[in-house]
């Protein structure tokens, strides 16, 4: 039995689906996130093992070996990961500026109550004395 690569590509991607499955499994990988690796992992796995539709994608763009068709579908791949959590991160970002401000805010209507409610004085609030 010889190993060649669409054998590796079919393993590798079997192995990637399991890794994905037992991270969403444990909880350290949230299932709305899980569904772009699994639908990678699955493409991957069609690609390797279907030969004829890979040699047939491969001639309709051009490219002399077939087997790097999984390599540049996996890379195609990474570069929409990296846009969508770079979306994800602008959101989170703009929230967290959001979320300071209004902290700060807070904080001023605070002080401004506690100076009226106490005659103009301000005092610490140390949290060790009520705990």
């Amino acid at each position: 039995m010889t190993f060649d690569i669409f054998f590796f590509a079919a393993l590798f991607s079997l192995g990637f689906l399991v890794v994905v499955l037992e991270f969403v499994r444990s909880k350290k990988l949230k299932e709305q996130y899980s569904l772009l690796w699994l639908l990678i992992g699955i493409v991957m796995i069609v690609l390797a093992l279907w030969r004829n539709l890979l040699n047939l994608l491969a001639s309709w763009l051009g490219i002399y070996y077939p087997p790097s068709l999984l390599f540049i579908v996996g890379i195609l791949f990474c570069f929409a990961l990296i846009l969508h959590y770079s979306v994800i991160i602008s959101r989170l970002h703009t929230q967290n500026v959001r979320l300071a401000q209004e902290i700060g805010m807070l904080n001023k209507k605070l002080e401004d109550l506690t100076r009226t409610v106490n005659g103009g004085k301000v005092f610490e609030n140390n949290t060790a004395d009520t705990v």
